[in-house]
């Protein structure tokens, strides 16, 4: 496979135009730069948002958490699930979609209070996820 790729094109004048478009690059090259930290999660998709944030760190960028999961997912092949790891740790979530199927048109927060009654914790976004399940 070769690092470049040649385009070619007629403009509106008539000329053909050709130009080489890298498709490698040396993200060392841009360390210091604002998109280094960016490059940084295109190139290493195979490690984990901890991993990234560790390595990020020794070299002297801080990025938060949801900074690299809102960017991560762009460089991630078609077809990637990313699943929360914590879902259902307490093993209630089919309970708490029978409860909110018995109250349809009722609000988020009386959903969100109503399992609380039956001892299930869920805030008014799960509820809201979750509706149309």
């Amino acid at each position: 496979m070769t690092n470049k790729t040649v385009m070619r094109w007629t403009d509106g004048r008539g000329r053909e135009c050709v130009r080489e478009v890298n498709q490698v690059l040396d993200i060392r090259e841009f360390k210091g730069t604002p998109g280094y930290a960016l490059l940084v999660c295109a190139a290493n998709g195979h490690l984990s948002i901890a991993e990234i944030l560790m390595f990020l760190y020794s070299q002297g960028v801080e990025r938060g958490e949801n900074w690299v999961r809102r960017r991560r997912w762009l460089f991630q092949p078609p077809g990637t699930v990313n699943r929360n790891t914590a879902a259902n740790t307490d093993g209630k979530d089919e309970r708490a979609i029978e409860v909110i199927r018995e109250y349809p048109s009722a609000s988020l927060r009386y959903v969100v209070q109503i399992l609380k009654e039956r001892g299930i914790k869920r805030g008014k976004d799960w509820v809201r996820e979750h509706r149309s399940s």
